[in-house]
């Protein structure tokens, strides 16, 4: 389901990503599968066994022949939000999106990152040089935790946000979330440069009127 946007939040969210995530920062140029506890599928072919393309998910890709692809693999109803802000790039970088269209449980298509082989996002982000990932974790407050394996565009987009009023943490190479694991989908494209945003449920709630 596609989150209904705010009108008085629409424009504080243009400026979290125009000003958070400015894109001639973030890159400095070089540089078996088992399912997590919380994933009911190990990867996409088991998921395809039993979730049918177009009633339970959608794929959506676009290649706009960037350097840059911008993703999620937690679309639509998995992790509420994140489409739209990946969306809000698409008329300028090349996006891809897998998305929970079911009308609940939505939660049952997450597959971690470090097992996500969905045959198309594979091939897109081996075929793009750097790869933004957007996703969403639970938290009470409005917070977002940049991690990936470009340090230096990680902790200018941290110093962005922060100037602008935003909560927002460099997170280290150890924590859950960091999205350093080389398996990791974000990591896969030529030059393994990448950054992940993960998005706190009241920071996404608060650019939304229905969430």
């Amino acid at each position: 389901m596609q989150e209904e946007w705010n009108p008085l939040m629409k424009s504080r969210c243009i400026i979290w990503l125009v000003t958070g995530i400015c894109l001639t920062v973030i890159f400095q140029f070089p540089l078996q599968s088992v399912a997590s506890s919380a994933d009911k599928y190990a990867n996409f072919a088991e998921l395809a066994e039993h979730e049918t393309e177009g009633e339970d998910y959608q794929i959506e890709y676009t290649d706009m022949g960037t350097e840059l692809l911008i993703l999620s693999p937690h679309g639509g109803g998995i992790e509420g939000g994140v489409s739209e802000l990946v969306r809000a790039f698409s008329a300028d970088y090349s996006t891809y999106l897998f998305e929970g269209i079911k009308p609940s449980q939505n939660w049952d298509l997450h597959i971690t990152s470090n097992n996500f082989d969905e045959p198309q996002a594979v091939k897109a982000v081996k075929e793009h040089n750097y790869t933004l990932a957007f996703h969403g974790y639970h938290d009470i407050v409005e917070h977002t935790l940049v991690g990936g394996t470009d340090t230096g565009g990680a902790k200018a987009i941290v110093r962005a946000l922060q100037n602008k009023g935003f909560s927002a943490e460099l997170v280290s190479p150890s924590h859950r979330l960091a999205g350093g694991n080389p398996e990791n989908i974000n990591n896969q494209c030529k030059t393994g440069q990448s950054i992940q945003l993960e998005i706190s449920t009241p920071q996404r709630e608060a650019f939304f009127s229905e969430f």
